[in-house]
């Protein structure tokens, strides 16, 4: 059994392999940070499968985050340096500390994954800081996998998907070793939002990924994925854009800036993407890839056939009422919508289109893409949970941010800061105002931590008889979709 001790100011824990961490005390709690899961994925181990970190003998401190992959922050400027390193194959663990808390505990354990469009962010951003979740009795832990061109370009000599294979090592990890901070890796619940939910629905199709969690919460997924064909023409693009040739040997020594300004580009220009032949129904130009062998169909395909039995697996999924206001509202971007923005989207997605009456052509494609990417996969999720899976539950996510001048609404990633009951971070303070109500922060997140307690967030579970979504706003409410 894993055992933990203390050194006289710092505590220490024994991984089931004999090597020791060392972190720190915060606030009543054992953090332990920058813990690496799997060796740097760069010389011949870029775009490979990720490597497990050999084990160790001693004591390795773990005191400060890993840096974050290489990416391009979502406010950067125009000629800023991207951030991050190569090196970030980590996670990082909030814990309880002192006698209630020993070695065999046995708590539950709650796994983030960060979102960004699968090309940004990072699980050290303060907005995503575990402490509130573990202050209250659970094992909190936070991975970090590879972005963009390394983790999910495809390319027709290496491994598809290698963000996904980082995901999937991660939480391995988990279960091998979570009990030296008294986890139990028998009571684990993965949740993310945006494309780290959407990998989350790719993962619960896996035979590979069976066992590693019991429970899901599905925070806005994006579950979209990108066919073989797609994926070929969002490398091509990537490519000429960054005067690159579009094979592993060359992406593999050309300079990085070049390469993640080009999918920058192509993440802000909708425009540029179908210049370019990216279909419209991608926010992003990089996602998993249907590549016939790690991924045989999209999510909701795959776990219709992974569930043809009964699955123990629990789920909470949910969406906000305003999701894509978060991409369109920024910079006046709602205003410079036009009609054809609108017919273009709704031909490449197979939707049919609003009626006019329904608003400006802002508006509509608002309405439109909030569905299309977030609202409809989410439901689809719960029905398939609540007839082929242990439990299903719902949420919706309707209080208005006060951004923008009341403009942004319950737009995407609204509730990240009411999840984590962190407000004082730069991307909370944009999200939720400098004033939001922390009796809805207190509200979702119990139903949170009692969701991954007990798999009952609180309310009515849903079923296809009684469907049943949980309303969180200044008040809340249950009430049928």
């Amino acid at each position: 059994m894993a055992s933990v001790t203390e050194a006289r100011d710092a505590p220490e824990v024994q991984l089931s392999h004999g090597g020791r961490l060392r972190g720190r005390r915060e606030a009543g709690l054992r953090v332990f940070k920058g813990i690496r899961y799997a060796l740097p994925p760069f010389g011949t181990r870029r775009f490979a499968p990720p490597v497990a970190a050999a084990p160790w003998q001693g004591v390795r401190e773990a005191l400060d985050f890993g840096p974050a992959f290489p990416h391009w922050p979502r406010h950067a400027a125009p000629d800023a340096d991207p951030v991050g390193s190569q090196d970030a194959l980590s996670l990082n663990i909030w814990a309880p500390d002192g006698p209630d808390a020993p070695a065999d505990a046995r708590l539950p354990v709650m796994v983030w994954v960060h979102g960004g469009g699968f090309v940004r962010g990072s699980a050290s951003e303060p907005l995503y800081d575990g402490a509130a979740f573990a202050r209250q009795g659970v094992v909190f832990v936070s991975i970090q996998y590879r972005l963009g061109i390394d983790g999910f370009a495809h390319l027709p000599d290496a491994p598809a998907n290698r963000g996904l294979l980082d995901q999937l090592m991660a939480l391995r990890w988990v279960q091998d070793h979570i009990g030296a901070w008294g986890g139990d890796a028998g009571q684990v619940t993965v949740f993310g939002q945006s494309a780290g939910a959407g990998a989350i629905a790719c993962l619960m199709g896996l035979p590979e990924a069976r066992g590693l969690f019991q429970r899901v919460i599905l925070q806005s997924p994006s579950v979209a994925c990108q066919t073989v064909e797609e994926a070929q023409a969002a490398l091509a693009a990537i490519c000429e854009l960054a005067g690159v040739a579009p094979d592993r040997a060359a992406l593999a020594q050309a300079p990085l800036a070049p390469l993640l300004r080009a999918v920058q580009r192509l993440t802000q220009d909708a425009g540029l993407r179908r210049t370019m032949g990216l279909a419209s129904r991608h926010l992003f130009p990089l996602r998993p890839v249907l590549d016939g062998r790690m991924l045989v169909a999209p999510p909701l395909q795959a776990l219709q056939t992974a569930w043809q039995q009964p699955s123990p697996l629990q789920l909470l999924v949910g969406h906000n009422a305003d999701e894509m206001r978060l991409y369109h509202v920024p910079g006046g971007g709602l205003a410079r919508i036009t009609e054809a923005d609108v017919e273009d989207f709704a031909r490449s997605a197979g939707v049919a289109l609003p009626a006019p009456q329904a608003g400006t052509p802002g508006e509509r494609l608002c309405a439109l893409q909030s569905d299309y990417h977030y609202a409809a996969p989410a439901a689809a999720l719960a029905h398939l949970a609540a007839t082929r899976a242990s439990s299903a539950h719902r949420y919706r996510f309707v209080w208005p941010s006060p951004g923008f001048d009341g403009q942004l609404g319950a737009a995407h990633g609204v509730e990240l800061p009411f999840v984590f009951g962190n407000f004082d971070n730069a991307a909370a303070r944009e999200l939720a105002g400098t004033s939001p109500p922390r009796a809805l922060s207190n509200r979702m997140q119990q139903a949170w931590l009692r969701f991954a307690k007990t798999g009952d967030p609180g309310w009515a579970a849903h079923t296809p008889e009684l469907p049943c979504v949980k309303v969180f706003g200044a008040r809340d409410a249950a009430a049928a979709p």
